[in-house]
């Protein structure tokens, strides 16, 4: 059992990789093909624990890698979309590195208190379940009133971002096409990654040689940033249909504080805590809130304490390899970059966002994305807020758990 659970870990960790670099591709995917073969697996006698060692190494490892594509290509998916921002300023001040470093310094910090407060959690987690389970939309309305209150360029601009944002999210939320998560690529590679692409083109942005050291961080920025991600992935960890998105937009207009490096820390540390805040609401209130979790459930006959051990032991192993080699690949990767001019690098990246939405989502994909980047548009050439175009998860989401059928 050791043999094949520690053979699978390290395979998981090989598709981290691969789902987490190239756009397009989620954990999902491979976990949708994993029941798909599921009595395959029982027919070669894989033992089903070793096949939830894969997932959750493969789900941890996604987490990390994926702010690769984010930050240096402007090719997001939901959980990393509030990153190409920020990433991207970093990288055209030559701090790409750096930019990946502070994601990574996130996960790695979030996983290690995750697992440090695991027992106090494994009590916490059902009472805060109970307290706030039917009050989640009265919580993101008061986000949602507060970023948009709190808009410093232009209030009425917001509230249009938010409401047409939010019209899109409620179009595509139970449409008879292709199902929601399939189109998150379209979504928030229209709304984040090929409205940055194209705003460089307009500016004629330059790639400055990358340094290739990471200077000293803040200390109390890396805390606040760690602090920020742990409770707000609680939200996510707990509650169906809050993602890493919606928590980062939380933590970010709760605290008001707008320090790049803190945020990519936040970010990084609450798409690595969904992946493994997920486990733990299985074992506490049975809950699977993602999709990684719930492919362990339905592989796993019971899931007990034995079973959290094991799965927290192979995230630790996961984010330990994941980490250096997120460095070790993005360092090359910048070097690379860097030797190619930027203009011909963003008519191809996006050339290949188009390609990658046609083949994955087909024609309606295609229209999706059209649709999200003229929207995408909107923010940067008012000077509001990107965040507001969140509200392509967050209106959705209000109007569910408020009862009201979409």
């Amino acid at each position: 059992m050791f043999f094949e659970i520690l053979s699978l870990t390290l395979l998981g960790i090989t598709a981290g990789i691969f789902t987490g670099l190239i756009p397009g591709i989620h954990v999902n995917n491979v976990c949708v093909a994993l029941l798909g073969f599921g009595s395959v697996l029982i027919t070669y006698d894989i033992p089903t624990h070793a096949v939830a060692s894969f997932i959750i190494a493969m789900a941890v490892t996604h987490t990390i890698l994926d702010f690769i594509p984010s930050i240096f290509l402007g090719a997001p998916e939901g959980a990393t979309a509030l990153s190409v921002l920020p990433g991207h300023r970093m990288l055209l001040q030559g701090k790409g590195l750096e930019a990946l470093y502070l994601t990574v310094l996130g996960g790695v910090w979030v996983t290690l208190i995750f697992v440090m407060a695991s027992p106090v959690l494994i009590w916490a987690l059902p009472v805060f379940y109970g307290a706030i389970k039917s009050h989640i939309h009265l919580i993101l309305l008061a986000i949602l009133a507060v970023m948009i209150a709190t808009e410093r360029k232009n209030r009425r601009w917001a509230l249009l971002v938010v409401i047409f944002s939010g019209i899109l999210g409620l179009l595509l939320w139970d449409n008879p096409v292709a199902p929601l998560t399939i189109l998150f690529f379209p979504i928030f590679t229209g709304l984040f990654g090929i409205p940055t692409l194209l705003m460089s083109l307009g500016d004629k942005s330059i790639i400055p040689p990358q340094e290739s050291w990471i200077g000293v961080i803040d200390r109390g920025l890396v805390v606040s940033g760690v602090i920020k991600s742990f409770f707000s992935s609680l939200l996510v960890g707990t509650l169906p249909g809050v993602g890493a998105s919606q928590a980062t937009v939380m933590a970010q207009e709760i605290t008001r504080k707008r320090d790049a490096r803190e945020f990519l820390v936040s970010v990084g540390g609450i798409n690595t805590a969904v992946a493994i805040f997920s486990i733990l609401s299985l074992y506490t209130i049975d809950k699977a809130r993602s999709g990684a979790a719930v492919a362990i459930s339905r592989f796993l006959e019971s899931f007990g304490l034995n079973e959290l051990v094991l799965l927290i032991s192979v995230a630790l192993i996961a984010i330990s390899i994941s980490s250096l080699l997120a460095l070790f690949i993005g360092k090359r990767f910048l070097h690379l970059i860097t030797r190619i001019p930027y203009h011909r690098i963003s008519v191809v990246i996006i050339g290949m966002l188009v390609l990658l939405v046609l083949l994955i989502t087909g024609p309606f994909g295609l229209l999706v994305l059209f649709t999200a980047t003229s929207l995408g548009l909107v923010a940067p050439l008012t000077g509001i807020k990107r965040s507001h175009l969140m509200g392509v998860l967050l209106v959705p989401l209000i109007i569910f758990y408020s009862g009201v059928v979409i």
